[in-house]
This record gives structure tokens, C-alpha cells and sequence, in this order.
């Protein structure tokens, strides 16, 4: 495998992942494709920071670390990267996206280890409601509540541990 198709398919890889958020901004699509570590998003009140919270989540379900991974697995090869580019181009048919799916994936995080932590209920509400709208129902497995239910499901779970009844 060449230097210059490894660059070609990561480049493929990542406009084909970006193409599931063609409504973002590129400070948005910026923060949805990093993957590696903690992320801060500040911003001010309706500037899309529970839209790019969703997507995020949605990235790291579907494509892992793709997005902007330089990792290529040794089992590609040009017909793998035709499609990925194919798929990739505006206005690419749904069946050919849905089949590119997997080529441009690099270690999809199941979603229960991921934890969306929020402030009230209705911002938690909001997110489960819109990552099962954008997940169908591995939207569902995700962690979308309240620093307090969270704790509270924890120590439930735990509480055996520390010689509680899990109903304490």
C-alpha cells in the first residue's frame, strides 16, 4: 500500500463521515470529527452545541475514531477507496452510503460507554429524544441524563459494594 493511497482513502474516509452532518458549520464539524480525548464547546445560547454533542455521540457510534484516524487497514484496497470516494461525493445514492458505512469505520464505540451528562431533566429529555432520532435505537443505550441520576444509577449499582441495599 502506497504513501499516496493511504492519503487518499483518509481523506475519502473523512469528507465520507462529514457528509452525515451536511448542516454544520465547519467550527461544528470540527468539534463532531474529534474524537481523541476530552472536547470543550463554548458557546452562546442557540448556537447548536446540543446539535454538535448529538452528532459527536452519532460519529463515535458509527465510525469510532475514523474521522481522524490515520490508520488504514491493510485490507483496503481500490475498490474499497472507489466506493468510499463515491460515497463521499455530493449527492451520493443512500444505498451506496449505507454500504461505505463500514469501510469507514475504526473502532465504533459501543453506546453504552458513552455518558451525555446535562443540568435538568428537560435538557436530558432533549437529548435522548434527538439521539434516538439520529441513532434509532442504539440511541437508547447511551448515558443522556442529569449529573444527579447519574450518580444515583452508579451508586445503585454499586451499593452492594459498600454494604447498601441497591434501594437505599
Amino acid at each position: 500500500m502506497t504513501e499516496a493511497f493511504r492519503e487518499q482513502f483518509k481523506k475519502a474516509r473523512r469528507e465520507f463521515i462529514l457528509g452525515d452532518f451536511p448542516r454544520l458549520n465547519p467550527m461544528q464539524l470540527q468539534a463532531v470529527a474529534a474524537t481523541e480525548g476530552p472536547l470543550l464547546l463554548l458557546a452562546g445560547a442557540g448556537s447548536g452545541k446540543t446539535t454538535v454533542l448529538i452528532s459527536r455521540i452519532a460519529n463515535l457510534i458509527r465510525y469510532g475514531r475514523g474521522s481522524d484516524s490515520d490508520e488504514v487497514p491493510e485490507t483496503m484496497g481500490e475498490a474499497e477507496l472507489a466506493l468510499l470516494e463515491a460515497a463521499a461525493a455530493p449527492g451520493a445514492d443512500p444505498a451506496t452510503r449505507e454500504k461505505a458505512r463500514p469501510l469507514a469505520a475504526v473502532d465504533p464505540c459501543p453506546p453504552w460507554r458513552i455518558i451525555a451528562i446535562t443540568f435538568t431533566n428537560k435538557a436530558a429529555d432533549e437529548l435522548k429524544t434527538r439521539l434516538e432520532a439520529m441513532l434509532g435505537p442504539a440511541g437508547r443505550d447511551v448515558w443522556a441524563m442529569t449529573f444527579h441520576s447519574a450518580c444515583v444509577r452508579i451508586l445503585r449499582r454499586e451499593a452492594d459494594k459498600l454494604g447498601y441495599p441497591s434501594s437505599f
